[in-house]
């Protein structure tokens, strides 16, 4: 349900703020507002996933930002907005619970299932997270259509809510906890000292770090683009996002199998690549052949993204032990999402004034760099003993 509210925000926010303000930057600095948190207090939050319940974090995540979108919408209703510094706030605080949630969500997946099962787990997740990406912006673009953004980010608000209400029902599991209780400041080092420790880690956070930029000129642009330039429907855009789903599930159909065959390593390294050819293709659509080049380039895209996030997650959560793992996934993710915020804002001036389609393709530039950075990585090697001896 959280990953199903997450998709109809991914079109109906975009959508409602290129509306009221027709500025590609405006909603560039969404997009970075919305993983700039994970820079600002990401490292708190890892610390925090790992000394107290992490359901109940998840559970609080929700609550914000379920309030959050519900805020937005009201606003838009019954003030006449939406208002740029609000959508900005609020979505500071969505980015806030959302980081709170992932570093929470993938520390308590190795409390439910046991660790020799953590990659069929991941694909598990990301083939459920598929459907919703499917199915979520498709429903976006027929709310958009029949009500409005605005009334899409309610019942976008209400999706978190019923989330809410499915990890009531998970129930007080045994949950992993840091057995230490070191100063926050030196607690916060943790993760990257870890980090820095391992090789295979360190190359993963770089890798990513760099395809993240040029995957937030697509994040932060591609509604835009829809929009003013291919001259979308609201159905139509939710169509071409719905078969970003379609590679997302096929991925989670293929990685388990994928990973036993090359490595999970050499399975990041094909995400990277596979996700580099969808960014590639995205600025060669027009209006009349926005149904070949969009579809497939989101489709590559999605294939490729959850190749290498289950990938990622996977190695992750074998190689670090469980009570250090929240602040682990906090440091990787402090770098990663500040290279989406750099690629968001970079990409949004960009587009405002220099043009939709000179941006897009200057992503995918971006994105041929994080290829060969990851071919050339230890990515691309035999995955390790001590990663081998966890399946």
């Amino acid at each position: 349900m959280s990953q199903f509210g997450d998709e109809i925000t991914m079109l109906a926010l975009p959508w409602l703020l290129a509306e009221s303000t027709a500025s590609p930057l405006a909603v560039g600095a969404l997009e970075a507002f919305l993983f700039l948190p994970v820079v600002v207090f990401g490292l708190q939050l890892g610390v925090i996933a790992d000394r107290r319940s992490r359901r109940i974090s998840l559970m609080q995540a929700d609550a914000l930002r379920f309030v959050m979108l519900m805020s937005i919408a009201t606003v838009a209703w019954f003030w006449g907005g939406p208002y740029l510094a609000h959508v900005l706030v609020a979505v500071f605080v969505i980015g806030t619970a959302h980081a709170l949630f992932e570093a929470s969500a993938q520390a308590f997946l190795t409390d439910l299932v046991p660790i020799q099962a953590i990659v069929q787990a991941n694909a598990r997740l990301s083939f459920t997270e598929g459907l919703c990406i499917v199915v979520g912006p498709a429903i976006a673009g027929l709310l958009i259509a029949l009500i409005g953004a605005s009334g899409a980010i309610a019942v976008d608000a209400l999706t978190f809510g019923l989330s809410f209400v499915a990890l009531l029902l998970i129930g007080r599991r045994p949950e992993t906890f840091s057995a230490t209780r070191e100063p926050m400041r030196a607690a916060m080092g943790d993760g990257f000292r870890t980090i820095k420790a391992q090789p295979l880690l360190r190359a993963l956070m770089e890798v990513i770090a760099c395809s993240n930029i040029g995957a937030a000129f697509v994040t932060a642009l591609a509604v835009f683009y829809f929009q003013r330039t291919l001259h979308l429907e609201g159905w139509q855009a939710g169509v071409v996002y719905s078969v970003n789903g379609i590679g997302a599930i096929a991925a989670s159909l293929v990685i388990p199998r994928l990973s036993t065959r090359i490595g999970l390593g050499r399975s990041v390294v094909t995400g990277v690549v596979i996700a580099g050819v969808g960014a590639a293709l995205l600025p060669l659509a027009t209006h009349g052949t926005w149904y070949v080049f969009a579809t497939l380039s989101l489709t590559l895209i999605g294939f490729g993204v959850v190749s290498l996030v289950v990938s990622s997650t996977s190695i992750r959560q074998r190689l670090v032990p469980g009570e250090l793992l929240g602040r682990v996934t906090a440091s990787y993710r402090t770098v990663v999402n500040g290279a989406l915020v750099i690629g968001a804002l970079i990409g949004g001036t960009l587009g405002q004034f220099v043009g939709l389609r000179v941006a897009l393709s200057t992503g995918a530039v971006i994105y041929g760099v994080a290829v060969i950075s990851a071919l050339s990585s230890a990515l691309n090697a035999p995955d390790p003993p001590e990663l081998s001896a966890a399946t």
